[in-house]
Protein backbone atom coordinates (compact mmCIF):
# COMPACT_ATOMS: atom_id res chain seq x y z
CA UNK A 1 0.00 0.00 0.00
CA UNK A 2 1.35 3.22 -1.14
CA UNK A 3 0.85 6.71 1.57
CA UNK A 4 0.68 9.91 0.28
CA UNK A 5 0.47 12.93 2.77
CA UNK A 6 -1.09 15.97 1.87
CA UNK A 7 -1.05 19.87 2.46
CA UNK A 8 2.68 20.23 2.44
CA UNK A 9 3.74 24.13 2.70
CA UNK A 10 7.11 24.23 4.80
CA UNK A 11 10.93 23.49 4.37
CA UNK A 12 10.70 21.33 8.15
CA UNK A 13 8.07 18.96 6.83
CA UNK A 14 9.07 18.01 3.30
CA UNK A 15 12.91 17.72 4.50
CA UNK A 16 11.15 15.37 7.14
CA UNK A 17 9.13 13.50 4.30
CA UNK A 18 11.96 13.53 2.02
CA UNK A 19 13.94 10.92 4.42
CA UNK A 20 11.12 8.86 4.87
CA UNK A 21 8.74 6.30 3.33
CA UNK A 22 6.53 8.16 1.43
CA UNK A 23 5.74 7.81 -1.88
CA UNK A 24 3.79 10.56 -2.82
CA UNK A 25 3.61 14.49 -0.80
CA UNK A 26 0.83 16.66 -1.70
CA UNK A 27 0.87 20.56 -2.32
CA UNK A 28 -2.48 22.21 -2.31
CA UNK A 29 -2.95 25.31 -4.44
CA UNK A 30 -6.16 26.27 -3.37
CA UNK A 31 -6.29 30.08 -1.85
CA UNK A 32 -9.78 28.87 0.55
CA UNK A 33 -7.29 26.12 1.95
CA UNK A 34 -5.96 26.33 5.46
CA UNK A 35 -3.11 24.37 3.90
CA UNK A 36 -2.80 26.68 0.98
CA UNK A 37 0.96 26.18 -0.94
CA UNK A 38 1.59 29.89 -1.04
CA UNK A 39 1.48 30.61 2.42
CA UNK A 40 4.13 28.53 3.19
CA UNK A 41 7.89 28.52 2.93
CA UNK A 42 8.61 26.53 0.67
CA UNK A 43 10.30 27.29 -3.33
CA UNK A 44 9.82 25.97 -6.72
CA UNK A 45 13.36 24.95 -6.15
CA UNK A 46 12.28 22.92 -2.88
CA UNK A 47 10.04 20.99 -4.77
CA UNK A 48 11.91 20.23 -8.37
CA UNK A 49 14.90 18.76 -5.87
CA UNK A 50 11.93 16.42 -4.29
CA UNK A 51 12.80 12.97 -5.28
CA UNK A 52 9.25 12.10 -4.09
CA UNK A 53 6.10 12.07 -6.45
CA UNK A 54 4.46 15.24 -5.94
CA UNK A 55 0.60 15.64 -6.39
CA UNK A 56 -0.99 19.49 -7.03
CA UNK A 57 -4.03 19.61 -5.72
CA UNK A 58 -6.52 22.07 -7.24
CA UNK A 59 -10.12 22.89 -6.67
CA UNK A 60 -11.81 24.51 -9.78
CA UNK A 61 -9.15 25.63 -10.95
CA UNK A 62 -8.53 27.04 -15.33
CA UNK A 63 -6.54 24.39 -16.81
CA UNK A 64 -4.43 27.10 -17.92
CA UNK A 65 -3.08 28.18 -14.59
CA UNK A 66 -2.72 24.08 -13.56
CA UNK A 67 -0.34 23.76 -16.61
CA UNK A 68 1.69 26.91 -15.50
CA UNK A 69 1.93 25.68 -11.85
CA UNK A 70 2.73 22.24 -12.92
CA UNK A 71 5.35 23.33 -15.25
CA UNK A 72 6.99 25.87 -12.42
CA UNK A 73 6.94 23.05 -9.65
CA UNK A 74 7.84 20.49 -11.92
CA UNK A 75 4.71 18.36 -10.20
CA UNK A 76 4.37 14.73 -10.88
CA UNK A 77 0.68 14.67 -10.20
CA UNK A 78 -2.64 16.55 -10.68
CA UNK A 79 -5.04 16.22 -8.38
CA UNK A 80 -8.48 17.64 -9.02
CA UNK A 81 -10.44 17.87 -5.37
CA UNK A 82 -13.22 19.72 -6.61
CA UNK A 83 -16.33 19.56 -9.41
CA UNK A 84 -14.66 19.25 -12.59
CA UNK A 85 -16.25 17.49 -15.41
CA UNK A 86 -14.87 14.10 -17.39
CA UNK A 87 -14.76 16.34 -20.02
CA UNK A 88 -12.03 18.75 -17.89
CA UNK A 89 -9.90 15.71 -17.16
CA UNK A 90 -9.92 14.58 -20.76
CA UNK A 91 -8.39 17.65 -21.95
CA UNK A 92 -5.49 17.64 -19.16
CA UNK A 93 -4.56 14.07 -20.15
CA UNK A 94 -4.73 14.61 -23.31
CA UNK A 95 -2.09 17.51 -22.64
CA UNK A 96 -0.30 14.74 -21.00
CA UNK A 97 -0.65 15.48 -17.42
CA UNK A 98 -1.26 12.20 -15.18
CA UNK A 99 -4.08 12.82 -12.56
CA UNK A 100 -6.17 11.68 -9.45
CA UNK A 101 -9.89 12.59 -8.98
CA UNK A 102 -11.21 13.31 -6.26
CA UNK A 103 -14.66 12.27 -5.20
CA UNK A 104 -16.52 12.92 -1.88
CA UNK A 105 -18.49 10.25 -0.29
CA UNK A 106 -21.00 10.01 2.22
CA UNK A 107 -23.03 6.67 2.30
CA UNK A 108 -22.25 5.74 -1.43
CA UNK A 109 -19.51 5.68 -4.38
CA UNK A 110 -20.54 8.58 -7.34
CA UNK A 111 -22.70 6.91 -9.95
CA UNK A 112 -20.77 8.74 -12.75
CA UNK A 113 -17.25 7.18 -12.01
CA UNK A 114 -16.80 5.14 -15.03
CA UNK A 115 -17.41 8.56 -17.30
CA UNK A 116 -14.14 10.02 -15.84
CA UNK A 117 -12.30 6.57 -15.66
CA UNK A 118 -10.43 6.55 -19.18
CA UNK A 119 -8.96 10.03 -18.13
CA UNK A 120 -7.66 9.40 -14.75
CA UNK A 121 -4.71 7.17 -13.34
CA UNK A 122 -6.07 6.69 -9.95
CA UNK A 123 -9.64 8.07 -8.49
CA UNK A 124 -9.59 9.27 -4.60
CA UNK A 125 -12.50 8.67 -2.19
CA UNK A 126 -12.85 11.40 -0.01
CA UNK A 127 -15.44 12.65 2.83
CA UNK A 128 -18.31 14.66 1.69
CA UNK A 129 -17.74 17.60 3.82
CA UNK A 130 -18.14 21.31 4.22
CA UNK A 131 -14.91 22.38 2.39
CA UNK A 132 -13.11 20.51 -0.44
CA UNK A 133 -10.87 18.06 1.69
CA UNK A 134 -8.98 18.40 5.06
CA UNK A 135 -12.43 17.58 7.46
CA UNK A 136 -10.40 15.05 9.45
CA UNK A 137 -13.59 13.01 9.38
CA UNK A 138 -14.55 9.52 7.74
CA UNK A 139 -16.95 8.19 5.67
CA UNK A 140 -17.93 4.42 6.32
CA UNK A 141 -15.11 2.08 3.97
CA UNK A 142 -17.94 -1.05 3.33
CA UNK A 143 -18.91 1.48 0.53
CA UNK A 144 -15.77 0.26 -1.05
CA UNK A 145 -17.28 -3.01 -1.91
CA UNK A 146 -19.03 -1.61 -4.00
CA UNK A 147 -16.39 -0.66 -5.92
CA UNK A 148 -16.08 -3.05 -8.97
CA UNK A 149 -14.14 -0.85 -11.58
CA UNK A 150 -10.62 -1.66 -13.02
CA UNK A 151 -9.09 1.96 -12.34
CA UNK A 152 -7.12 2.09 -8.88
CA UNK A 153 -8.17 4.01 -6.19
CA UNK A 154 -6.37 6.27 -3.20
CA UNK A 155 -8.20 6.39 0.22
CA UNK A 156 -8.68 9.78 1.92
CA UNK A 157 -10.52 11.23 4.51
CA UNK A 158 -9.88 11.62 8.44
CA UNK A 159 -7.55 8.50 8.22
CA UNK A 160 -5.36 8.89 11.47
CA UNK A 161 -2.92 7.02 13.21
CA UNK A 162 -5.66 4.71 15.31
CA UNK A 163 -6.81 3.56 11.58
CA UNK A 164 -3.98 1.11 10.76
CA UNK A 165 -5.65 -1.96 11.87
CA UNK A 166 -8.95 -1.21 9.94
CA UNK A 167 -6.76 -0.32 6.99
CA UNK A 168 -4.91 -3.15 6.83
CA UNK A 169 -8.10 -5.51 6.79
CA UNK A 170 -9.38 -3.43 3.90
CA UNK A 171 -9.07 -6.37 0.86
CA UNK A 172 -9.96 -4.38 -1.82
CA UNK A 173 -8.06 -5.35 -4.92
CA UNK A 174 -7.98 -1.51 -6.21
CA UNK A 175 -6.72 -0.27 -3.23
CA UNK A 176 -3.81 1.52 -4.09
CA UNK A 177 -2.63 4.06 -1.39
CA UNK A 178 -3.96 5.71 1.59
CA UNK A 179 -3.91 9.99 1.63
CA UNK A 180 -3.53 11.13 5.10
CA UNK A 181 -3.40 14.98 5.83
CA UNK A 182 -5.39 16.90 8.69
CA UNK A 183 -5.57 14.00 11.40
CA UNK A 184 -1.46 14.52 11.55
CA UNK A 185 -1.86 18.54 12.04
CA UNK A 186 -0.99 20.30 15.23
CA UNK A 187 -2.20 23.10 13.11
CA UNK A 188 -3.55 23.45 9.17
CA UNK A 189 -0.16 23.02 7.24
CA UNK A 190 1.90 22.48 10.57
CA UNK A 191 2.41 18.39 10.43
CA UNK A 192 3.19 16.19 13.70
CA UNK A 193 6.25 14.43 12.34
CA UNK A 194 6.53 12.22 15.31
CA UNK A 195 2.87 10.86 14.81
CA UNK A 196 3.26 10.63 10.95
CA UNK A 197 6.91 8.65 11.63
CA UNK A 198 4.72 6.11 13.46
CA UNK A 199 2.15 5.63 11.01
CA UNK A 200 4.85 4.72 8.42
CA UNK A 201 5.85 2.56 10.90
CA UNK A 202 3.02 0.64 11.27
CA UNK A 203 1.31 0.75 7.98
CA UNK A 204 4.34 -0.58 5.91
CA UNK A 205 4.31 -4.18 7.41
CA UNK A 206 0.96 -3.90 5.12
CA UNK A 207 2.70 -2.27 2.02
Amino acid sequence: MKIKVCGIRTKANLTFLKQETVDFVGFIFYSKSGRNFVEGNLTNDDLIHCDKQKVGVFVNESISTIEKTAKAYDLDYIQLHGDESAEYCRQLKMNGYKLFKAFSISNELPSDLRDYEPYVDYFLFDTKGSSYGGNGTQFDWSVLDDYGLGKPFILSGGIGLEDVESLKKIKHPKLFAVDVNSCFEFSPGDKDEARLKEFFNEIKVNR
